[in-house]
């Protein structure tokens, strides 16, 4: 490999000598011409004109073959990598020019060995145009050095026959410039060819660096921008174009549990078996850490994509020896373009892609004319969400929570809302999903806060100290930002009691489990009041039972409706009301709709609840209102 790159090298410098060659040639040769054109001139009026054209036509019979052999051998120089081939062009330069030097040689007969009135005229052309030659050669010595060794050394050896002392100090002289033009066609060459071996190399570094920006280094697949290239190259290709995103399932496990090095082992071979299931000539790459595209044009496959999805699901599915214990899958999502545009194809595949994995594993999904639709209502909702929630559009509502027995409310959840004026009613998680996507979270989640110290400060002053405020925040949220700090130099700034703010967190894996769990301590230690949200559908639920700051359960939604008619829920949620009372921790219900409902769970222990049944989700200005109401009832 080594030497097949040396010798690539050496053919690209032989390429850049001859080029360099043809220009000078097309320099020098109009040059030769005009002296030889001056000495036919000076030897006709001296009456050697007939011995000087022959010479002339001889000289420019050779000049003509050389500028032959620049204009039509060169502009077809074959194969870039032939060595020998380079070098035999070459080597007829040095032939021509030789022959050349031969035909100057005769200056020495047409001035009878340089004795005639005009010979220091053509010493002194000689030596221009010798002079000249290492000029315009100076990348091949050879050519210089053929060309001006042979007149250079008979006229030489002419004022050497001379006997005379100035003709041998102008011998000497002769000798002198010889041996400089020699040493300059070679000293001239070394740097052509050093500064073309340079350029070279960092040509190949450059491509090199580009080929890599562009190559997966794991699975030597196309990278995400190497992706975005190849589909360049295709725009004036007819289409229609097919884009698979797909993304593994149950990968996570692997590296869990076998380690990323048998995961990194893995995603190669995986990727191997969709190489084998594509169709010829089409690309694939590796965009994420378990996500691949495939993309071809429509053509390239006798499969319909969804016989070709069902395929790739099913090699990739297929058992690995070295994972024996994980069972691997793949989701599928496919767009059909029209032209190709690696954005536009990724979004709608992952549209479609997101809808195959809700049904479950190993799954595909094309996008169509519903999932469009779809795409246009997210699009929609995540352009209006900055204004809406400027003008205060998007807000949070706050659901009352109840005691069981009495109703009496101890307390308000805040719940995002949005009458978006086309889409109508936009459900949280929606908008929590723009949010993220555009950026916005952060802005959104200082609302939700803001408002909720509303609410404090008014229950406050309404002495109703006793009602805690709760704002969902999710694990990653908390991890990430800097909630927590929002959250106490908030309280603090406005004055408010920290025991009367209550995070609620949902149960799912967090990225770094030691920096979320400093955060949890922080607010927890400042009095603030950690529940945890969704019990019974998130991971690692039962451990989640030991952290002492967990100071409240809620019991998923799911667990509750239909509690009457449902034994396997009772008994679980009477397992949770038992755990909870044992470690010391208020379990509450969400989603109590019937009062058999609320019924059953205050004898199977529960105390409090919040749900439809006692009341919606209501404005700022209506759950203070609420409040208010309640407390003079009271008194």
């Amino acid at each position: 490999m080594a030497l097949k790159k040396e010798n690539a090298l050496e053919a690209r410098i032989l390429q850049d000598q001859l080029a360099d060659l043809k220009a000078g040639l097309f320099v020098s040769m109009p040059i030769s011409t005009m002296l030889s054109g001056l000495i036919l001139t000076v030897q006709a009026f001296s009456g050697g004109g007939f011995a000087a054209a022959i010479w002339f036509l001889v000289v420019n019979a050779i000049n003509t073959a050389r500028l032959g052999l620049a204009r039509y051998q060169l502009n077809e120089t074959g194969d870039q990598g032939d060595l020998t081939g380079i070098s035999q062009r070459l080597r007829w330069f040095g032939i021509l020019a030789l022959l050349s030097g031969f035909a100057w040689s005769f200056l020495a007969v047409l001035t009878v060995g340089y004795t005639t009135p005009q010979a220091p005229l053509h010493l002194i052309i000689l030596a221009g145009i010798s002079a000249g030659a290492v000029t315009y050669g100076s990348s091949y010595a050879a050519a210089a050095i053929n060309f001006i060794t042979p007149p250079l050394v008979i006229a030489m050896g002419c004022l050497l026959a001379k006997g005379n002392f100035e003709d041998y100090i102008l011998a000497f002289a002769v000798l002198l410039f010889v041996g400089g033009l020699v040493r300059g066609s070679f000293v001239g060459q070394a740097r052509f060819r050093e500064a073309s071996r340079l350029r070279h190399e960092a040509e190949r570094l450059a491509a090199e660096m580009e080929r890599n920006s562009r190559e997966d280094h794991l699975t030597a697949l196309l990278n995400r921008r190497g992706l975005e290239h190849a589909i360049n190259q295709l725009e004036n290709t007819d289409g229609p174009f097919v884009a698979m995103l797909i993304d593994l399932d149950g990968f996570k496990s692997v590296n869990d549990t076998y380690g990323h090095r048998t995961g990194d082992e893995l995603l190669i071979m995986i990727a191997r078996r969709i190489e084998q299931a594509a169709p010829a000539g089409s690309t694939l790459a590796r965009i994420g850490g378990d996500e691949f595209v495939l993309f071809f044009p429509s053509f390239r496959s006798s499969l319909s994509p969804s016989t070709l999805a069902s395929n790739i699901i099913a090699k990739v599915a297929s058992p690995y020896r070295e994972v024996a214990s994980v069972r691997i899958g793949a989701s599928i999502g496919i767009y059909l373009a029209e032209r190709p545009g690696l954005t536009e194809m990724l979004l709608r595949a992952d549209v479609a892609l997101y809808t195959a994995k809700r049904r479950g594993r190993n799954e595909f999904r094309l996008f169509d004319a519903e999932l469009d639709r779809e795409l246009q209502r997210r699009q929609s909702i995540e352009r209006d969400l900055h204004s809406a929630i400027e003008a205060r559009r998007v807000a949070p509502w706050f659901q009352p929570i109840v005691r069981l027995d009495t109703e009496a409310v101890i307390g308000f959840e805040a719940l995002l809302r949005w009458s978006h004026p086309i889409h109508g009613s936009i459900s949280p998680p929606e908008i929590m999903t723009a949010a993220r996507e555009t950026g916005m979270l952060q802005l959104l989640t200082q609302t939700v806060f803001s408002d909720c110290c509303a609410l404090i400060d008014g229950l406050v002053k309404a002495d109703r100290r006793d009602v805690r405020v709760a704002m969902n925040v999710s694990p990653r949220e908390l991890e990430a930002g800097d909630i927590d700090d929002m959250v106490l130099n908030g309280l603090a700034a406005k004055d408010l009691p920290a025991t009367m703010f209550e995070i609620e967190i949902t149960e799912e894996s967090p990225v770094d489990p030691e920096r979320l769990d400093e955060k949890l301590g922080r607010l927890s230690h400042a009095g603030i009041s950690i529940a945890l949200d969704d019990f019974g559908t998130g991971f690692s639920t039962l451990a989640s039972l030991k952290d002492s700051r967990i100071r409240k359960v809620k019991i998923d939604q799911g667990f509750i409706r239909g509690l009457a008619k449902s034994r396997e829920d009772r008994l679980l949620v009477k397992t949770v009301i038992d755990l909870g009372r044992a470690l010391g921790i208020d379990v509450m219900a969400e989603g109590v709709e019937t009062e058999a409902d609320r019924q059953i769970l205050y004898k199977l222990g529960c105390r409090t609840a919040q749900g439809f049944l006692f009341s919606k989700a209501v404005p700022l200005s209506q759950a203070l209102e609420v409040t208010l109401k309640e407390h003079a009832t009271e008194l």
